[in-house]
């Protein structure tokens, strides 16, 4: 029996429309990837000491994305985050971080032993949740003794918050900044778009398989002083395996090669066949996320499709799900796709005709929790969840302090984080949702420090 191998086949071969943003398609044709796979030998590389293959193609990557230097990551922007995180703040320094951060960025501190000050959250009415520069602003004047502040952008839904003001601020006041890219790999070919680099922050990281053709799990760290570097490859060297896969980090290098081949084009024609679907969704009874937000004061990758859906986007989803399409996320209001220059225009026209087939009926929808307020800080991370902890069932969980992060998914943004006391108000928003709808549970049980 071979259960992974049938359940991938089973799963191969319709229309991918989430990551990683191969698509199931090889760059330049098929490999067997038995065949080269390998280990340190003379004729290959060492990551952590690269003088061949691995030095050679990372200095291609680094002069593609505009970075003084660039490590490949076997172990996916985890790594590059918990490694930003750590590489300009020492044990007991303080980095900023917004609330809608990866856990791993929040992983990375208690690591590190770094403490965290969050950035709230502006919440819409439709509930999309995202950071508003003036308060991001607003939390650098707040905690000027902090050595870095951490950004999502693009996040989930494709929206990227302006960096110059950030960044202009945050360097005068020697804070620096880094960039959790990991859905913007593919921006350093993207005309309408400028990647975190272009706009002059210090590292950033990008997930080469959520949008490039990479195999999943590869991903680069961009460094804008090379100077940088060898500290980070010492974190580095502490947070992932000291046995790379070559067939990952062949696929970041072939992912580069093909986007200066063709990928520029590949993204212009894709963004230029999204726009074609966005226009049409109006006429079926659908709506363009990304236009509904434009008073955010946000930028739009072109190449994200977020459409809403009178009928919710887990009911849509399921739907799209019967005629052969999977998207990357749904959510109360709508659904997520994610389009890379591995898909094939007609492909994404056909969209059109696809959603024609599926009327929207409007629905009730479920109102959404109110992500706005940050819980009270009992303690930092680290202590937090490296201290003594119980599993506590929810209803005897209020005013207890969170060992670990809890909350909705989606839109995955933590209610309570680790060091921070439960409130009854949290409580009843995770006593309210299905086991399936929430995160950092053990059962009906929240882990809380004794």
């Amino acid at each position: 029996m071979r259960p992974i191998h049938d359940m991938l086949q089973a799963a191969s071969g319709r229309c991918s429309c989430h990551m990683p943003g191969h698509k199931g398609r090889a760059p330049f044709g098929a490999e067997d990837l038995y065949a080269l796979d390998t280990t340190e030998i003379p004729l290959t590389d060492d990551l952590y000491a690269p003088e061949n293959g691995i030095a050679q193609a990372q200095e291609l990557y680094a002069r593609a994305a505009g970075a003084g230097a660039t490590i490949f990551l076997h172990n996916g922007s985890t790594a590059g985050i918990h490694a930003m995180v750590q590489l300009y703040a020492g044990e007991g320094d303080t980095v900023i971080l917004p609330r809608n951060a990866h856990l791993s960025a929040a992983n990375g501190c208690v690591l590190g032993g770094v403490k965290a000050e969050w950035i709230p959250i502006t919440q819409r009415e439709d509930g999309y949740c995202y950071m508003a520069e003036a308060d991001v602003l607003a939390t650098l004047e707040a905690h000027p003794h902090a050595k870095a502040l951490l950004l999502t952008r693009p996040d989930f839904y494709g929206c990227c918050l302006p960096l110059e003001r950030i960044v202009e601020k945050a360097h005068s006041m020697g804070i620096r900044v880094v960039v959790d890219e990991a859905h913007g790999a593919h921006l350093p070919w993207l005309e309408s778009l400028a990647s975190a680099g272009e706009l002059g922050v210090d590292a950033w990281v990008q997930s080469v398989h959520k949008t490039l053709p990479g195999l999943t799990g590869s991903a680069a760290l961009h460094l804008r002083d090379a100077a940088d570097k060898p500290r980070a490859m010492r974190i580095l060297r502490r947070e992932q395996t000291s046995s790379p896969s070559f067939v990952l980090l062949m696929s970041i290098d072939d992912s580069r090669a093909y986007m200066e081949e063709t990928g520029r084009a590949r993204l212009a024609s894709v963004a230029a066949a999204a726009d074609e679907v966005r226009r049409a969704l109006p006429g079926l009874g659908y709506a363009d996320a990304h236009a509904a937000w434009a008073d955010t004061g946000l930028q739009f990758d072109p190449t994200r499709l977020v459409i809403a859906a009178p009928q919710g986007g887990f009911v849509l989803a399921q739907s799209l799900r019967q005629r052969g399409v999977d998207v990357e996320m749904a959510d109360v209001q709508g659904v997520v796709l994610i389009l890379s220059c591995m898909d094939e225009v007609e492909d994404i026209l056909h969209l059109k005709d696809i959603l024609r087939d599926i009327p929207p009926c409007a629905a009730a929808l479920p109102a959404l929790p109110d992500m706005r307020s940050l819980p009270e800080k009992a303690l930092d991370l680290r202590p937090a969840v490296m201290a003594a902890c119980e599993a506590v069932p929810l209803h005897q969980a209020a005013g207890r302090i969170a060992a670990a992060s809890a909350g909705l998914y989606p839109p995955g943004i933590p209610l309570v984080c680790p060091g921070e006391r439960i409130s009854p108000e949290v409580i009843g928003l995770l006593q309210g949702a299905g086991s399936q709808e929430r995160f950092g549970l053990e059962g009906d049980k929240l882990l809380c420090v004794v």
